[in-house]
């Protein structure tokens, strides 16, 4: 089998940074030839555990970081093609999970060399969501936001005021990509007369933050990330985007979260 060059970097957990101590969670694997980027990090935090104590860290904190480290790296396989993009993307890991500087390897299966890196240099039992409980989409999409909010791209309980409404809310999630886009998700109940109702509410809102929402952070943009009480009938899901649509406001509805989710992760600045 034919051996092509890799280069390999530790996902490590790294509470305080200042005393350079770090426990191994993951690892990254990377060989351009191929075109392949992919991460592992363990199932639990034991290794963590008996480097700082139970108390040094929140596992339900630490095991989203993992999780949302690892599909950053399947949305970052897209566009990583040289040695020199993939350190740059190692340089830009801002939070306690760390990335070490890249390490050459020889690769001849990328899959069972990442599994053998994995059981080597990290141990225990690798990541896997059960196909029983995988996240929600909804919880991706926090998750996804938490992450960018802790990089600095993306912000949480965004403050907004709704012009000539007069209107203070807070918008649960914001990134910018030439203006602010404001995201909120929306579960439609009841009626189809209160589906049209809130709608409407929604449609208007986004309208009047387009024209007149614009201030000294910039132009804002409402997108409406949109679910469904499962008693409503099909069509009710088609008025809600036709009515958004009228106003210039966009609707990703619920199924299409994991393809807004690269989307936002590519673009958020």
């Amino acid at each position: 089998m034919t051996a092509h060059r890799g280069y390999f970097s530790l996902i490590q957990y790294c509470p305080d940074a200042s005393r350079l101590e770090a426990a191994n969670v993951g690892v990254v694997l990377f060989c351009p030839e191929l075109s392949f980027l992919a991460a592992r990090t363990s199932h639990g935090n034991d290794r963590v555990r008996r480097f700082f104590g139970r108390e040094s860290f929140d596992p339900v904190s630490l095991s989203s970081a993992k999780l949302a480290m690892e599909r950053r790296i399947v949305v970052e396989g897209e566009r990583i093609r040289s040695l020199e993009q993939f350190q740059h993307f190692i340089a830009t890991r801002a939070n306690e999970l760390k990335l070490t500087a890249p390490r050459p390897m020889q690769v001849a299966d990328p899959a069972a060399d990442l599994q053998s890196l994995f059981d080597e240099l990290v141990g225990g039992r690798a990541k896997r969501e059960p196909r029983t409980k995988r996240p929600s989409a909804i919880r991706q999409l926090h998750e996804t936001f938490k992450q960018l909010a802790d990089e600095g791209r993306a912000k949480l309980d965004y403050p907004v005021s709704v012009p000539i409404a007069g209107l203070d809310l807070k918008v649960p999630y914001a990134f910018r990509n030439g203006v602010w886009n404001l995201v909120k998700p929306q579960r439609f109940v009841g009626s189809e007369l209160q589906v049209v109702g809130a709608a409407m509410r929604l449609a208007m809102e986004g309208d009047l933050l387009q024209r007149h929402g614009e201030d000294r952070e910039g132009k804002k943009k409402l997108i409406v990330v949109s679910s469904f009480d499962a008693s409503l009938p099909a069509a009710a899901s088609n008025r809600v985007d036709k009515i958004l649509s009228e106003y210039s406001v966009r609707d990703v509805p619920e199924k299409d979260i994991p393809k807004f989710v690269k989307e936002v992760v590519r673009v958020a600045h």
